[in-house]
């Protein structure tokens, strides 16, 4: 009995102790903290820094996805490659005409007939100008595309320990904020997506000069564009489809307190905590130093990390308003909702 499989089954009765806490302890290593890593973003192991990458490189890499955005995006939002494939996932005839009718008109059609449209309860023009400031079918599926693809890339990026697939996928991040910009034009560019387009760029771009592990910043990529393709197609749905206002966005809120505000601030702590600790301390940032030979020097190195943590905290504060925003509007008669989709008020 002590060979074959007589002598297995003796050997497991024997140490089945120790199997269990060695089973244990591979399962908790390669899984549990796995698992954990992506709710908060410490993983184990030695840290891989995200920079500081040469400037060379990530100019590269901004212009080519920027190129690349531009050639994708301008083509999927005057086509119905995407609303048809939309309308496979769904019922028949469960969009309205409406979507349709966006597509045969094009970009520009759409927003000289929004123009147009009369408001019987003003001086005629408001009404027009709001919904011609609201972005239509084709745009909104495209946010969905284009998040999702980067939520996609940082997470390879994660999974293979690559920080210049990182790159890659923040540099496409920015390359769609110059896009939407263009896109959107003077008329239809507010001024909270203009904000957001100046500062959402500094913080990515400052963020490949850090040596804060890449992967908490692949994690906060995820965050924010898994959550931006969630609400583009939510907006789509709003807008476009029969479906419960107060459900989609009671998911909303839940997506976004998840996705956009406990996830990006456990984020933030742990970039500001790194930066802090590797400049040496808080009160260094910005301020003087003294070297060895008696010279009074200001940290001009630094300065860009003080740009970062302002843009971090703006982008922050966005999140938070319109998480709240949104959790109102779940609150809303859905009627008032419904309302306030179709004339395009955020």
């Amino acid at each position: 009995k002590s060979s074959g499989p007589y002598g297995f089954v003796f050997f497991v009765r024997v140490h089945r102790r120790r199997l269990a806490a060695w089973c244990a302890k591979m399962a908790w290593q390669y899984y549990a903290q796995g698992a954990l890593s992506f709710l908060v973003p410490l993983p184990p192991g030695e840290a891989m820094p995200m920079g500081p990458r040469p400037v060379q490189e990530v100019v590269l890499s901004v212009a080519v996805m920027t190129g690349l955005c531009c050639l994708v995006g301008r083509y999927l939002t005057r086509s119905d490659l995407m609303l048809r494939c939309a309308a496979r996932l769904h019922p028949v005839d469960s969009f309205r005409d409406e979507a349709w009718d966006e597509v045969r008109l094009g970009l520009e059609g759409c927003v000289a007939a929004a123009t147009a449209i009369p408001d019987e309860e003003s001086d005629g023009k408001s009404k027009g100008r709001q919904s011609a400031k609201r972005r239509f079918a084709t745009e909104l599926l495209f946010i969905t595309v284009h998040n999702g693809t980067v939520s996609v890339l940082a997470l390879l990026a994660w999974l293979l320990g690559s920080p210049s697939l990182a790159l890659h996928a923040f540099a496409l991040e920015v390359a769609y904020e110059v896009f939407d910009s263009f896109s959107l034009g003077l008329l239809r560019l507010e001024p909270e997506t203009l904000i957001h387009h100046i500062v959402s760029p500094i913080c990515i771009l400052c963020s490949t000069q850090t040596e804060v592990d890449f992967r908490v910043l692949c994690h906060l990529c995820i965050c924010i564009d898994l959550s931006g393709a969630i609400l583009g197609y939510s907006k789509f749905l709003l807008r476009y489809a029969h479906v419960s206002t107060t459900k989609v966005y009671q998911n909303l809120t839940l997506v976004y307190a998840l996705l956009r505000v406990v996830g990006p601030l456990v984020d933030t702590v742990i970039i500001v905590w790194t930066e802090v600790r590797t400049r040496g301390g808080l009160f260094v940032l910005g301020g003087h130093l003294i070297t060895e030979d008696g010279i009074h020097t200001h940290l001009v190195a630094t300065d860009w990390t003080q740009l970062y943590f302002w843009a971090m905290a703006v982008l922050n504060s966005f999140n938070i308003y319109f998480f709240y925003v949104i959790r109102a509007r779940a609150r809303l008669p859905p009627h008032v909702v419904a309302s306030l989709e179709r004339t395009g008020c955020h």
